[in-house]
C-alpha cells in the first residue's frame, strides 16, 4: 500500500536570553538605552522581543509507484535572541499537511508562519494616563491548502504573534 509522508512540524518562536529591564532606567538617562544592559566595550542593539518560528512544509504525495514520497522539512526555527527588551517568546509556526496516500495525488500543504512580536512603546510623560496604545502582535500565517488531485491534508496555521509591551516612565 502506497503512504504519503508527513508534513514537517512547525518551528517554536525563539527564546528571549537576557531581558533589559527598561522600566527601571531613569528617565534621563534613556537615550543611552542600548548601553544599560551591556558588560562589552561595543554597543549591542536591543532587540524588542523573541521572533516567530516558520511553517513546516507539506509532504509529499504518493507517486503511484511505492513510497517515494518525502516528508515535508521542518519550519525555519528562529535563533535565540539576547538584549530583549520584551522576554516573551516568539510564536510558534503551524506544521504542515501529510500528503495524500493514495496514488498520484497531490502533496499536503505547508504550514504557516508565526505573526510577528507585537512592538515596544517607551513613553516618557508627566501624566499618569497612556493614551491608546497599542502592541499587539502580528497576525498568524494562514495554512496552505491541498492542491489539484486532493486527497493530502492542509497545513496548519501559525500562532498570532506574542504581544509587544507598552513601558510607561512617569516624571
Amino acid at each position: 500500500m502506497a503512504v504519503g509522508a508527513g508534513g514537517g512540524a512547525g518551528a517554536a518562536g525563539s527564546k528571549t536570553v537576557a531581558a533589559t529591564r527598561i522600566d527601571v532606567v531613569d528617565p534621563h538617562i534613556v537615550q543611552m538605552m542600548r548601553d544599560v544592559m551591556s558588560d562589552g566595550d561595543t554597543v549591542p542593539r536591543l532587540n524588542p522581543g523573541g521572533a516567530g518560528g516558520g511553517g513546516g512544509g507539506g509532504g509529499g504525495g504518493d507517486d503511484g509507484s511505492g513510497g517515494s514520497a518525502q516528508a515535508g522539512q521542518s519550519g525555519g526555527q528562529a535563533s535565540a535572541l539576547t538584549n530583549v527588551i520584551n522576554p516573551t517568546a516568539g510564536a510558534s509556526g503551524g506544521g504542515g499537511g501529510a500528503g495524500s496516500s493514495s496514488g498520484q495525488d497531490a502533496g499536503g500543504g505547508g504550514g504557516g508562519g508565526a505573526g510577528g512580536t507585537g512592538g515596544i512603546i517607551v513613553l516618557i510623560t508627566t501624566s499618569s494616563s497612556v493614551g491608546t496604545t497599542s502592541v499587539i502582535g502580528g497576525e498568524l500565517g494562514a495554512a496552505g491548502e491541498v492542491g489539484v488531485g486532493g486527497g493530502g491534508e492542509d497545513g496548519q496555521a501559525g500562532q498570532d504573534g506574542t504581544a509587544g509591551e507598552v513601558i510607561h516612565i512617569q516624571v
